[in-house]
């Protein structure tokens, strides 16, 4: 499907000095920062909220609207920058097989939380993996391993092969799972 866009494969890894004396200190001093300016959003759109929500009642199919409004904000800005360095992207960078074991456990764990799940519930059955989680499996390697499970790309929530993949589950159990 998305096999010959480069844009789904593997991000290229990042050098170990560059990952170790540059990204490394920037991460530890930046990212508590940015994580201070999220909480500080959070606080502001749960004061936002109430109204919000009055005006998602009020106005007919403004639920979507409203989901695609957040999406487009919020959505943008990163919770963990991409050119951050996260713990396992120190150890395993570059490494293809981790990576992709790392991915199959996933979205089987979530896979099987859908099908077993008793009343469906709707939390269930989206799946959010950032760029961090499949950097060096790649977008389509994800997209084709979730594909064979019952997901695909949300319909509404917008994904990009390079900073996240939004997914969501059918909802439907796979033939050879007997529970």
């Amino acid at each position: 499907m998305h096999d010959d866009d480069p844009a789904w494969g593997p991000l290229p890894a990042r050098p170990a000095a560059v990952r170790w004396l540059l990204l490394l200190p920037l991460t530890l001093l930046f990212l508590p920062l940015w994580w201070v300016v999220w909480v500080f959003l959070a606080v502001c759109l749960y004061c936002v909220a109430p109204v919000a929500e009055l005006i998602v009642y009020m106005v007919p199919r403004a639920d979507n609207g409203a989901t695609r409004m957040l999406d487009a904000t919020l959505g943008r800005a990163p919770f963990v920058p991409l050119w951050c360095v996260t713990p396992v992207a120190l150890v395993w960078e570059g490494d293809t097989a981790y990576y992709q074991a790392r991915v199959d456990r996933r979205i089987e764990m979530q896979t099987r939380r859908v099908e077993t799940s008793q009343h469906r519930r709707e939390y269930h059955r989206d799946l959010e993996l950032g760029a961090h989680y499949f950097r060096g499996a790649g977008a389509g390697y994800v997209l084709r391993v979730a594909s064979e499970r019952g997901w695909n790309l949300h319909q509404v929530l917008r994904s990009h092969p390079r900073r996240r993949l939004r997914l969501r589950h059918n909802g439907r159990p796979r033939p050879d799972s007997r529970n």
